[in-house]
């Protein structure tokens, strides 16, 4: 189980790559990926930086407009949450580990 949830972190912030020009990934798939990564900041507080940076390169070249948009979205709001819980059955240094090997394979 540990597996598939590291698994599915990579997934997720690997998808941050695919956001180059505008916001180019579904309201409930910017959701899921920014809701893994303020768990990780909130998990692994000295690498809060890289988190937020991972974030603000998944959102290059949208408009504040367009990301209040799917921000206010019920799609963003469920991919976030459900990304949250996931994360959160997690205990405390297995979420730091798998937040730690996705950071590292989202470069």
């Amino acid at each position: 189980m540990k597996i598939s949830r590291i698994t599915g972190v990579v997934a997720m912030l690997l998808l941050a790559s695919l956001a180059l020009a505008k916001l180019s990934v579904p309201s409930a798939v910017l959701g899921k990926i920014e809701g893994a990564l303020d768990f990780c900041a909130q998990a692994d507080p000295q690498s809060a930086e890289k988190y937020q940076a991972k974030k603000k390169e998944l959102t290059q070249g949208a408009t504040d407009e367009e990301l209040a948009e799917a921000r206010g979205s019920q799609e963003y709001k469920d991919g976030y949450q459900s990304s949250t819980d996931e994360m959160s059955k997690q205990s405390k240094d297995e979420a730091k580990k798998s937040c730690a090997v996705a950071a590292e394979s989202a470069k």
